[in-house]
């Protein structure tokens, strides 16, 4: 998934906000988070918005650097990070981030803009379902509907039994999730194309009620004025808030926050913390 693609993700997702993504992440941190998360989170404010860049090419993965105190956590990870633009933004902000995907394409191109911005973060290329990292985080997030490319009935709560392996006791799971009322409606629009300097983009979605199959074409230009073709298909799999309330408190999440945008209907975003 996404394999053939990769180049052409930033371009058919052009019309994402990361830094308006980033600012709801901050706002959770700020308002459910420990102190080590709150105190980044409110830290632009208070340097008259200039933001920390982390020069470090290490992530310690782990407890924090006094070795005992969680709290003091500044530890997130990105579960499902593609090319890492929302990843590599938060580094920059102060944040000990890892970035996580199943894409070795998406993580090198995520690799080179962390390296052309001089933060360090760490690159995880693994499944979101098995994930096993070098330690715990303050906060876990997955956003841009990543758990809906989970297409089996059961991989939500295997994703969330072992997410919760990887998350300090108190802190944040933050996510969202598409619904059958978003790909109902989506499913509606017939062809979605994309047209920028380095392709086109051009794809359909099939709505059964359950899946959603996009078939992507992407054309791409070389250096002689011929274009290349790349295929793709992606999956996702349709959630309800009700499942999704059901499986996080079966694993061990308290549910801080569920919600539905009012910009985007059929997208739900959810805070949850580990009991």
């Amino acid at each position: 998934m996404y394999d053939n693609l990769a180049h052409f993700y930033d371009m058919y997702t052009g019309d994402l906000d990361r830094e308006a993504l980033a600012a709801f992440l901050e706002e959770r941190f700020a308002k459910f988070g420990n102190e080590g998360l709150k105190g980044i989170a409110s830290s632009p404010a208070e340097r008259g918005g200039k933001t920390k860049k982390n020069s470090s090419a290490k992530n310690t993965c782990g407890a924090p650097e006094n070795g005992s105190d969680i709290s003091s956590s500044t530890l997130v990870i990105d579960v499902g990070c593609g090319t890492g633009k929302l990843t590599v933004l938060l580094a920059e902000k102060g944040y000990d981030m890892t970035g996580l995907d199943l894409s070795p394409e998406m993580l090198e191109i995520a690799s080179g803009l962390g390296y052309e911005k001089g933060v360090g973060v760490l690159w995880l290329c693994q499944d979101m379902r098995e994930m096993d990292t070098f330690g715990s985080y303050a906060a876990m997030y997955c956003l841009e509907d990543g758990v809906n490319h989970m297409t089996e009935d059961g991989d939500l709560g295997v994703f969330l039994g072992n997410a919760r392996n990887f998350i300090d006791e108190g802190g944040l799971l933050i996510f969202d999730f598409l619904s059958d009322k978003y790909f109902s409606a989506a499913a509606g629009k017939g062809v979605f194309f994309e047209d920028g300097d380095d392709g086109t983009c051009v794809w359909t979605g099939e709505y059964d009620g359950r899946l959603m199959t996009y078939d992507i074409i992407c054309y791409s230009p070389d250096d002689c004025g011929a274009y290349e073709r790349y295929d793709d298909t992606v999956c996702e799999l349709a959630l309800e808030p009700e499942k999704v309330r059901t499986e996080l408190e079966k694993n061990g999440f308290e549910i801080l926050e569920l919600f539905e945008s009012e910009a985007d209907p059929g997208r739900y975003y959810v805070t949850a913390k580990r009991k």
